[in-house]
């Protein structure tokens, strides 16, 4: 029996007692530097012990056994040792978080505590990224090199950071000047041609500093695409972020651009089951079942493009190209659905290339000028912008029942099927664009601290869509069944005013309350051209419907007050209770209409939420042995929670009535001897709607069970290292990550059956030889998915559109070995 069988029902047991012995989530090296950067609280950092944790959660510098929230925090050099490369490498390290990927692996978002956002919503994220405390989204996975920290914030925010969300921040904090000549390089290769070189140089000076980092990564494909012949899964990506310090007195001013190129293939979908026909590859029955009590509540959940009966068996010979699909064994999708399970796991048929280029240039200007009596004043700008295009084929399917991108081109490595995956297909261009600045005043008198500040945020989301259906269609089939055109333009405008206040009752025992008042607006413009100056089409969908835009505001409170008692130096006990919202707005790629049945821009309003937490924080010695753990009990509830689902042919965004979640996290760690380190972390996420009735444009949706929430994931870790007599150190380090199922879709249990994936379990391996012979020099191999585990991370569920669900596999085993040096 396969050990993925047996592996889930022992999880909870076996997690749980790993609790007790240790935590993946292990102290980190981010002490007086970090506070010395951020500028604030340095005597708190200069203090810390090396087995302090110090985190910026509360925008100054603080140990993490003193914050009163639930924070996992992972230093520079766990991210280097964990080979922590990108975003969907995060995951396998921090309790409750999910890496969601849709419909290809740089389509991804992050879910905390059962908050996410839906891909093609158009929505704000419940999770918000920061870098330097500016709050920037990309189009692309991140790179993460030359990083002092990563922080993830759980539960709602927006008291003190940036924007609103509900869900959670994960915060960046790049490697800035040190007072040292210095730097380092990291050379590594690995199986499937993975070439990786990293490396910065820091100049030191005492007026002005600098630091320049850059990462190059270039591997093969992992997936083999049958149908083009080619290779999915690359990448080709290049990044560079030169930093500059200036500091004149009690003033530093800092300042880091960062340019990133992303290029390769994306991971392609593979189709996972298809409604309409009767098969064992299929869903049995019709997934468009909504009702209440027993009564149908919407009569037009009809499939747009019902694959099924657009492709059946023995149409291949009158599509274009469709005579090759005979040497794979299949003439029609009911066919091809059984001639998938002959091929490899890593095998697809993707009639788009996959082929993804994003670029980003991002700024951030952090200053700081410190007063007497400790009163401190920051200013923190960012701006970026990124721009993408991606080939995507969102089926898993050789059919084209749906195919983004205008034109089609020739397959060169498919002769059979000219009319797939040509150069010429233009794919979907997605461009975010974010301009903010915060100033905030902070200090400490007597009992008493603060921070205070405005914020301002302006915001710009361009997508252009071309959406072709069918376009596989020969003459004999009357060529396609139609086409649209989406494009637009939403605009966001936030501003923001917040105090917060820590009143320390006693020696032990410290009350903080804050506050936040938050104007948002949304403009949505649908693209409208001047006719003739794009041929054939003049402007977009909506536009032809006769939309011409929208505006919607919206104006809430954000909040949190919590009580916190150091039982002794070493333990903390805590009690919080937050609320937040995030903002409504537009989804340009679909529409509604009003009572009169006049056509209007697809809308949804602000979600909003609150919870209450309970935690505990050690960081001290248990029988002689270095130990931390820490653990938080929540209950969240959210109003109006921004979903999307896909319905005809396109994302429709709306609100679900009610949800609750409740759940906890644990991370710990302890030596048990100097040579000996061992960890693990637990969380469990019982996420639900308890009212799950939308209204998503113009039908009556029910959701549920909650997406991109699996309900356990733990991890767990041992590491043994040994000094030896030339100054060096070896070290072998295990981890294990394991989670069970969870569902891809926020409707598998009405229309969208089948949208699930089972659990998987994963195992690293890292030895490494660092310092060798007290030169600098360090020699590693690693293994990534030891035990070559087949798994899926995430899904696009389009059966209620085109009748098909696919899934996106996960990463198979990486190996290799690396070289580093630092000086």
């Amino acid at each position: 029996m396969k050990a993925g069988a047996l592996r889930h029902s022992g999880l909870k047991s076996l997690l749980l007692a790993g609790t007790v012995i240790g935590g993946a989530v292990s102290p980190v090296a981010v002490f007086a530097q970090a506070g010395a950067q951020q500028g604030q609280t340095t005597d708190t950092a200069s203090q810390a012990s090396a087995n302090d944790i110090v985190v910026t959660a509360r925008r100054t510098a603080e140990r993490l056994s003193d914050v009163p929230v639930s924070v996992a925090a992972i230093s520079g050099e766990q991210l280097q040792e964990r080979r922590i490369l990108s975003d969907s490498d995060l995951q396998s390290a921090t309790p409750g978080l999910t890496i969601r990927q849709t419909n290809s692996s740089n389509q991804i978002s992050y879910s905390l505590r059962g908050q996410s956002v839906d891909a093609f919503s158009f929505a704000a994220p419940a999770v918000l990224n920061y870098v330097n405390e500016f709050n920037a989204q990309s189009t692309s996975s991140s790179a993460f090199f030359d990083l002092q920290s990563i922080q993830v914030l759980k539960g709602p925010q927006g008291t003190l950071f940036g924007r609103n969300a509900t869900g959670g921040a994960v915060l960046y904090e790049t490697q800035k000047p040190t007072e040292d000549f210095g730097g380092y390089l990291r050379v590594s290769y690995g199986n499937y041609d993975n070439k990786l070189v990293e490396g910065a140089i820091n100049v030191p000076g005492e007026t002005i500093a600098g630091r320049v980092a850059m990462q190059y990564q270039k591997r093969d494909g992992y997936q083999r695409n049958l149908l083009l012949g080619t290779r999915n899964g690359s990448l080709d990506n290049f990044s560079v972020r030169p930093t500059i310090q200036i500091k004149l007195g009690d003033l530093t001013n800092t300042t880091v651009y960062q340019y990133s190129f992303s290029g390769g293939v994306s991971a392609g979908l593979r189709a996972s089951n298809y409604y309409g026909n009767s098969s064992s590859s299929g869903v049995a029955g019709d997934p468009n079942n909504n009702s209440v009590n027993g009564q149908p509540v919407s009569n037009n959940l009809n499939y747009g493009l019902p694959s099924a009966t657009l492709y059946p068996d023995g149409i291949a010979s009158s599509l274009d190209g469709g005579a090759a699909f005979a040497q794979f064994g299949f003439s029609g999708l009911p066919s091809f659905m059984e001639a998938q399970k002959n091929y490899g796991f890593y095998d697809i048929f993707n009639n788009q290339t996959g082929r993804h280029r994003a670029r980003q240039h991002m700024v951030t200007n952090t200053t700081t000028y410190q007063l007497d009596g400790g009163v401190q004043i920051k200013n923190v700008f960012g701006f970026n912008r990124s721009r993408s295009r991606d080939h995507t084929d969102v089926d898993g399917t050789p059919f084209e029942p749906l195919n983004i991108g205008l034109g089609g081109g020739t397959g060169p490595n498919n002769p059979g099927n000219p009319n797939i995956g040509g150069p010429s297909a233009e794919g979907y261009t997605y461009m975010q664009q974010q301009l903010s600045d915060e100033l905030q005043v902070s200090g400490e008198s007597g009992r008493v601290k603060y921070i205070a500040g405005l914020y301002y945020f302006k915001g710009k989301d361009f997508q252009r869509m071309f959406l072709d259906f069918a376009p596989d269609y020969g003459p004999a089939l009357g060529d396609n069944l139609g086409y649209q055109l989406k494009e637009y333009t939403n605009r966001t405008e936030s501003k923001g005013a917040y105090a917060q206040v820590t009143y320390a009752l006693t020696d032990s025992l410290n009350f903080t309350a804050g506050g936040r008042y938050t104007w948002e607006k949304s403009i949505y413009i649908p693209t409208d051209r001047v006719p003739g100056s794009y041929d054939p089409f003049q402007d977009d969908f909506n536009t032809s419907l006769g939309i011409t835009g929208g505006t919607l505001k919206a104006s809430k409170p954000s909040w949190q007050v919590s009580l916190d008692y150091k039982v002794t130096p070493d333990l903390m006990f805590y009690a919080v209770h937050r609320g937040s919202w995030r903002t409504g707005g537009f989804n340009g790629t679909a529409s509604s209409t009003d009572a009169n049945g006049n056509p209007i821009a697809n809308s949804f309003k602000p979600e909003t939420t609150y919870d209450f937490e309970v935690g505990a924080k050690y960081n001290g010695d248990l029988g002689g042995m270095r130990t931390t753990f820490n653990i938080a009990l929540y209950d969240q509830y959210i109003k109006n929670v921004i979903r999307s689902v896909y319905l005809g042919t396109a994302a429709v965004s709306g609100n679900v009535e009610a949800a609750r979640v409740t759940g906890f996290e644990a991370d710990a760690s302890i030596r048990p001897a100097n040579w000996l380190q061992l960890g693990a972390t637990l969380a469990y996420t019982n996420a639900r709607y308890t009212k799950n009735t939308a209204v998503v444009g113009s039908n009556v949706v029910l959701f549920g069970p909650y997406g991109d929430t699996p309900k356990w994931t733990g991890s767990a870790f041992a590491k043994v290292e040994q000094d030896l007599a030339d100054g060096s150190t070896v070290s072998l380090r295990g981890d294990l990550y394991s989670q069970n199922r969870f569902y891809y879709s926020n409707a598998a249990a009405t229309i969208l059956p089948g949208t699930d994936i089972a659990g998987y379990t994963l195992i690293d391996l890292r030895a490494e030889w660092s310092n060798v012979a007290g030169s600098g020099v360090g020699l590693s191999a690693y293994a990534k998915n030891l035990t070559n585990e087949k798994y899926n991370v995430g899904g696009f569920a389009l059966g209620a559109v085109n009748a098909i669900n696919a899934v996106l596999p996960g990463l198979p085993r990486m190996y290799g070995i690396e070289l580093n040096y630092k000086f």
